[in-house]
Order: structure tokens, then sequence, then C-alpha cells
């Protein structure tokens, strides 16, 4: 009897110990699941540098069939973090974009899925052309709950875009250098501001704002076309948007 008693005083500590260091991994999530969650988007975007990308890889890409869904599609959270760390997919990259200004460096990838937005920037039409037409680019912006913020992560540093800020992308051909015109915000319905205008050769990038209530815009205008080589890819060696730098 007394053995019996003396097991289940140790199967009840046993029990108590597991349910306490329960309780303090989910305390310790709830307290930094801001961090965790900023620090598992910086490792997604590290996958993807574009210098160790071929232009042979890129240009197969192009010509695929890129998600185009955004239903749904809000501030990144943790869980939506996590699930795209475990999930470990592939997507297909098609070039890079620096925005100096704003310390934005990101890869672009064929489409704009929610999911594919948590690893850089998405293009928003099928069949878009860097320097041709309205070349419209979507991305989370990071929301900012507790202690840090991920204000340095994905699309978040539009909120301090501004006129005459130099934006460059690559498809590692060819370097495209825009500069800003405006930035607005409009509602979720307002499609419009992507679609190509006649002969316009735009960029437009698109992020939520903190409430999810609207969109905000940055537009600008294509100033010149350079060739990819190892001057201009200079703007593209700063590291993908990180949350420690």
């Amino acid at each position: 009897m007394l053995k019996v008693v003396t097991k289940i005083k140790k199967t009840k500590k046993l029990v108590e110990a597991m349910v306490l260091v329960i309780l303090l991994l989910c305390s310790l999530v709830l307290i930094f699941h801001n961090s965790i969650r900023d620090w598992m988007v910086a490792q997604n975007q590290n996958r993807y540098q574009i210098g160790s990308v071929s232009v042979q890889k890129i240009d197969r890409n192009k010509k695929l069939s890129g998600n185009f869904d955004t239903t749904g599609v809000k501030t990144v959270n943790f869980l939506d973090v996590a699930k795209a760390q475990m999930d470990n997919k592939n997507y297909p990259i098609i070039g890079a974009l620096s925005y100096p200004a704003l310390k934005i460096s990101l890869p672009i990838f064929n489409g704009d899925g929610d999911t594919t937005m948590l690893y850089g920037c998405g293009t928003m039409k099928e069949g878009q052309q860097m320097g041709k037409g309205n070349y419209a680019l979507a991305s989370h912006h990071v929301s900012n709950v507790i202690g840090h913020s991920g204000d340095g992560l994905l699309f978040s540093p539009l909120v301090n875009a501004e006129k005459d800020q130099a934006i460059y992308l690559t498809d590692k051909t060819s370097v495209y250098e825009y500069k800003t015109d405006k930035v607005f915000q409009v509602t979720p319905e307002e499609g419009q501001v992507i679609l190509d205008k006649e002969d316009k050769k735009e960029i437009t990038l698109i992020t939520c704002a903190t409430d999810d209530t609207y969109r905000i815009v940055v537009q600008g205008h294509l100033v010149k076309r350079m060739t990819f080589d190892e001057q201009t890819a200079q703007v593209f060696s700063s590291k993908y948007t990180q949350y420690w730098r």
C-alpha cells in the first residue's frame, strides 16, 4: 500500500512539473512572440538572396503560373509566420527590389499569395514585366504590438515613404530605377491603382495599413534602365530586410 501511495505522489509531482513547464513555455511565447515572429520572417527572407539565384532560374520562374489569391490578406501575426516556417516551401523568385531610403531589400516572387508575401514581395498581375506598364508589387505590413517593432520588415517601412525617393528592381539582366511620385491610401476594394496606363511606365508598391482598413500605396515613374553588372549590382548587396540590424 505504501508503495502505491509513493508512486501516486511521484506521478502527481511529475504531472505538476510538466504543467509548470508547459505554462512557462506558453508564457514565454506570449511575451516574446513578436520577437520570435520577426526572427522567423528574417530567416525566411535569407533563403532567397539574389546573388545565389541564376538568371536561368529566374527566367524559368517567370514562366510559371503564380498564386494571385489575396483573399483575407492582413497584417502578419505570429501564427502566420510560424506556419510558413513549418511549411518550408520554395517560392518562384524572379528578381529583387531595393528601396535604399527606407532600407527595404527584398526578393520578388511570381505572384502575391498571402504566404508568399511572408518571404518578400510579389507581383500583383500575371505577365508583369519590369520597366513596362504598371509593375505592381505587394507585401505584408508587420504589426507592432509589444516591445521592439517590426517596422524594418517586409513593406512595413512604406509608412515613411516620401516623394522623389529611388526604387530599384532587377531580374539579374537589367536594373530599373524608378522615382516615387506620390504616397496615398486606398481601401482594399480600390484595385484600379495597379492597372496599366497607356504609355506610362510605373511602379506601384502596396501594403496593409496598421489596422487593415486601408492599403498604403507608393507609386513612381521609370527613370532609366541599366545593365546588371558588378557596379549596378551593388544597390542589391544589402541583406534582406532584417529585424535585428
